[in-house]
This record gives structure tokens, sequence and C-alpha cells, in this order.
């Protein structure tokens, strides 16, 4: 229990949860394609369909296709925040706001 809390703590301080949920996804595989449209949907409301089309146009990275929905920005601004935030999603998002 303790080790999961400590897991969880250094998550969240790395920057690599977004709301309640683990941003820090790259969606290899249909298991975690799915888990990432999950994700898309929870966190921005928009429907599965175009979580799809968002995962697949950030290259199925889930913290690409958050801060592109997020700050209404492209790829390649989304990974440039992304990149001068340490690939932090809600950091990268107030960078681009």
């Amino acid at each position: 229990m303790v080790l999961n809390m400590l897991s969880t703590i250094t998550m969240v301080r790395l920057g690599y949860v977004s709301g309640n949920r683990m941003s820090n996804l790259q969606a290899g595989n249909i298991k975690l394609r799915e888990r990432a449209q999950r994700i898309l949907i929870a966190e921005t409301g928009i429907d599965e369909q175009a979580a799809a089309k968002a995962l697949e146009a950030a290259g199925t990275d889930l913290r690409v296709a958050l801060v592109m929905i997020k700050s209404g920005s492209d790829k390649e601004r989304a990974i440039a925040a992304l990149t001068k935030s340490g690939w932090k999603v809600e950091d990268a998002i107030t960078f681009l706001a």
C-alpha cells in the first residue's frame, strides 16, 4: 500500500497525471489505445470518434492529444509546449494559453 502511494505521489509530482488519470501514456497497442481514448473522453468531454481521431493526429501519444484538444493547438505546437514544460500536460497547456 505504501509503495502504491509513493508511486502515485511520484507520478503526480512528475506531472504525469491529468485530472485524476495517468496522462503519460503511449498507446502502442489496442488495449492502451482504448484506454487513452477513454481518458481523452473523460478529460475533455469529446465523443469516442473525436477521441480516436485526436489520438491518431497526435501520433498515439495521449499527452500530445490532451494538449492539442485542451489548448486548440496543432501537433507541432503541442509537442513544443510539452518539450518546454518537461512533458507535463498541464504546464504545456498553460504555456499555450
